[in-house]
Formats: C-alpha cells, structure tokens, sequence
C-alpha cells in the first residue's frame, strides 16, 4: 500500500453502511487526493427488483436481454446514483458492475487493480448472527490483499 492511497476500493450495495462508507472514503479521497472506484457485485442468485421497475412485460429472452442491459449499467442504478451524492466532490470516480461471490469478487477486483485500501461498510449484524451467517464484510477483512477500513 502506498501512503497516502492513491485508489480507494468502495463496494456499494444501496444499504445505509455502504452509504456512510462512501462519505468516509469521499472524505479520504479529497484530503489524500485518491481515486475511488464505486464496485456493484451482482450475485447471480439475487436480482435486484428495484433496478427492474421500469422494464415492461417482455418475451422471455427479451425480458432477459432487458434484465442484464439494465443490471450492467451504472447509470440505472440507483445505488451508484446514491453514491454519487454520498461521495461529494471527488475528482475521479469509477463506476464498475461485476457478477459473482461478492467478497471474492471484491478482494480479487483490490488484487487485480492495485487498489491501495478498500473501504467498506458494515451491516449492522448482531455477533451471534454474523456468526452464523457470516458477512461480506468479514470476509473482506480476512482476505483482501490491501488495507481495510470498515465504516460503522
């Protein structure tokens, strides 16, 4: 990691953690002059509905051809928009959507992108339910290959 980051890594998901981890890492970016990279992990097993509001009744593979243009694209999501205005005036800022595991998928995009430090929030969880459940965000924290900071 290089000192004062130079790349911020920030998984956001629409929730109220991801939220505040947004304004923390809009807030580091600004003093330290950092990019920040805004990272959309889509599950293949979740869809999120909310995202689909707006697409019509569809055949099949229209409806499908529909749900993957609207899931792949920034602009139509209202967590990025969320974001964006969380962020503030940050200079550069990318807009990335990817497909899988989303802890996985998140140390590997850190890895892959020589992100600095990723920052993330915390859901909220009881310890006995993320003991049970476990969380993105412990799983982060345990393998990512850079620095992390957990916004509470």
């Amino acid at each position: 990691m290089s000192f004062p980051p130079r790349k911020l890594l920030v998984p956001i998901d629409g929730s109220p953690g991801a939220q505040r981890a947004v304004a923390h890492a809009g807030d580091l970016a600004r003093l330290a002059g950092a990019s920040v990279v805004l990272l959309r992990v889509h599950s293949p097993d979740l869809y999120q509905l909310s995202v689909l509001s707006e697409i019509p009744p569809l055949t099949d593979y229209e409806y499908l051809s529909a749900i993957e243009q609207q899931m792949n694209d920034p602009a139509k999501d209202p967590a990025f928009t969320e974001a964006k205005k969380a962020l503030g005036a940050v200079k550069q800022v990318e807009e990335k959507i990817i497909w899988g595991q989303p802890a996985e998928m998140i140390c590997d995009y850190a890895k892959q992108h020589e992100v600095d430090q990723i920052v993330i929030g915390s859901r909220g969880r009881s310890a006995f339910s993320a003991l049970l459940l476990g969380s993105v965000c412990s799983q982060v924290l345990h393998h990512a290959p850079c620095p992390v900071t957990v916004v509470h």
